[in-house]
């Protein structure tokens, strides 16, 4: 029943294995997705720590991701998942912070953890860095978190045990949301966090031959029909392309990635694009978003 709910809804250019590759070196598929973990968030209905694990196996097995990006995760659906003994995740929670500053961990609830964005990867990760980023003085922080994918001695195209090349920086993001009025830019933090986000995921790491970035903006893209467009520095969609990005002067007309018809949920990477895919799991308000690249070995 599981995997009939995983149907990919979308695809563009060639498979997504991390054991197929061509002229421009192997291919390896990162994953992006919010898996509305936080039962008071109103996840509930969206199916609890079980089905949260079975659709992250299923994203890699059946689906060929070698890396997920997850946002509203829970430490506890993580630790269940049981992704294979060559995978491994980070993890950094969500705080809570109230009119007297004291900040709180989110629960995500049924005795699943902690609720925040974490990075998997069928290797080991490291240079694990927190990106410092402008958060609500007052309410939700969510944070951006950075990590290597390191390759180890058994990563090969041919064995696709570990994401090929010499280390792919991974970077997950989840935004806050725009504040309420809409005219006072001042209170939009967004912009900021965009951009931190943008530096990090394109900064020259020692031992990585590229990036991808991403997660969930609670932004639409940067179309002529988009107020919020402001907050998009230049270089998205431009020196980085998106996932589904079809042509380099795209800004608009992509498809929704969350129930409420808007997308939200991105990749970036400066590599070579080699398919793009959105993945219903049926667990969550989000699609998951699926990218594969061409990676030097």
């Amino acid at each position: 029943m599981l995997l009939l709910g995983l149907v990919p809804v979308v695809r563009h250019g060639a498979g997504a294995r991390a054991d197929e590759g061509g002229p421009d070196g192997p291919r390896l598929t990162v994953a992006t997705w919010n898996m509305c973990g936080v039962a008071s968030w109103g996840c509930a209905e969206y199916g609890g720590g079980e089905q949260k694990a079975g659709a992250l196996r299923s994203l890699a097995k059946d689906h060929g991701a070698r890396a997920v990006l997850v946002q509203e995760a829970c430490r506890g659906d993580l630790d269940r998942a049981g992704l294979g003994a060559g995978w491994r995740f980070v993890f950094q929670p969500y705080t809570q912070v109230d009119e007297t500053g004291t900040a709180a961990p989110v629960e995500c609830g049924d005795g699943r953890g902690e609720a925040g964005i974490g990075i998997l990867a069928a290797a080991p990760l490291t240079d694990v860095s927190p990106v410092a980023a402008p958060q609500p003085e007052h309410g939700l922080r969510r944070g951006i978190l950075c990590a290597t994918a390191a390759p180890t001695a058994s990563s090969s195209a041919a064995t696709a045990t570990a994401p090929p090349g010499s280390g792919l920086r991974l970077c997950v993001a989840h935004l806050s949301l725009p504040p309420t009025d809409r005219s006072d830019r001042g209170a939009d933090l967004r912009d900021d966090q965009l951009a931190a986000l943008l530096a990090a995921g394109t900064a020259r790491t020692p031992g990585t031959t590229g990036s991808v970035f991403g997660g969930d903006f609670n932004s639409s893209p940067p179309g002529p029909n988009n107020r919020d467009a402001w907050i998009w520095p230049a270089a998205y969609f431009d020196t980085v392309r998106e996932c589904a990005q079809e042509r380099p002067d795209q800004r608009s007309g992509f498809a929704a990635t969350h129930e409420n018809g808007l997308k939200l949920d991105y990749l970036f990477t400066a590599l070579p694009r080699h398919g793009c895919g959105r993945v219903d799991t049926g667990f969550s308000d989000h699609e998951a978003e699926l990218l594969t690249v061409a990676v030097t070995s």
